[in-house]
């Protein structure tokens, strides 16, 4: 019985007959010239050599930028590990070393493998950890990196920003629980809209917000709406709603909170003779 292999043979897997082998080392030469040939070849990994290379210029960067920024004497006392952490934040991270300055280092034991920085809703192995907390100055803000001592390092700013994010809490993080009276206003007139100091709809109104959310950070926007939660010792502004985002919220920050205060401001708006939300 002919094997599958025979030149003879037609392949189920290919859609000609196979020709001998002298004809079809001449096909493919042909095809070679006509179709481009897709680059398979991996490209040469570096050696270990050339990647240390790559790492002490990349420490050299940092400490001259260190230079630049009037920042010498901590130079001196950058242990070379850390240098070695921060050319490879620079170099992941892509960032512009020209806007990057490290401020401070502090050697810390860490309890688990989170470093300091849990994410929320992940488990950690909770194993004591040597490492280092760094400061820096990136592109103008503040941030601290974590690290243990085998180069893994997390962005302990952006992962509290991130669980903040994630589990966001308008009573909690203001303490609207002991709100003693509600207004709300338009934003450029100060008008007065309504004002709520029933006791009980003041309770209804706070339970339905008090709940975990996502936000989103959001643009600085012109806003409609004033709305005041007055406690008996201080009071909590918050403007609301853009023509274009009816979920701007902004206290401290600007952000996008989905419906939660905006029903609140719906609510208050139904109840009384107006003629709406703005279109």
């Amino acid at each position: 019985m002919p094997k599958k292999d025979d030149p003879q043979i037609l392949d189920t897997n290919q859609h000609f007959i196979s020709e001998p082998n002298e004809s079809k080392e001449k096909v493919e030469q042909e095809d070679e010239k006509l179709i481009p040939q897709k680059s398979n070849e991996k490209k040469p990994r570096i050696t270990e050599e050339e990647a240390e290379k790559i790492i002490q210029e990349r420490v050299k960067q940092v400490k001259e930028n260190n230079k630049s920024n009037n920042s010498s004497e901590l130079d001196e006392q950058i242990p070379d590990y850390i240098s070695m952490i921060l050319a490879k934040i620079i170099s992941e991270e892509k960032i512009d070393i020209n806007n990057f300055t490290f401020d401070s280092f502090e050697e810390v034991t860490w309890n688990s493998s989170a470093l300091g920085c849990p994410v929320n809703g992940m488990f950690y192995a909770e194993v004591i950890t040597d490492g280092y907390k760094l400061n820096v100055i990136k592109n103008n803000e503040k941030e601290e990196y974590h690290t243990d001592l085998r180069t893994n390092y997390i962005n302990c700013t952006q992962i509290k920003k991130s669980n903040i994010n994630a589990n966001f809490n308008f009573v909690e993080k203001y303490e609207l629980s002991n709100t003693k009276r509600i207004e709300l206003r338009l934003n450029k007139e100060e008008k007065l809209i309504s004002t709520i100091e029933n006791e009980e709809r003041i309770n209804s109104i706070i339970n339905s917000i008090n709940k975990k959310i996502t936000i989103t950070q959001s643009d600085i926007c012109e806003a409609n709406y004033k709305l005041i939660f007055e406690k008996e010792d201080s009071s909590i502004e918050m403007l609301l709603y853009c023509n274009k985002n009816p979920y701007y919220v902004y206290v401290d920050e600007s952000i996008t909170s989905g419906n939660t205060i905006l029903s609140i401001v719906e609510e208050i708006l139904s109840t009384i003779e107006f003629p709406g939300m703005p279109k």
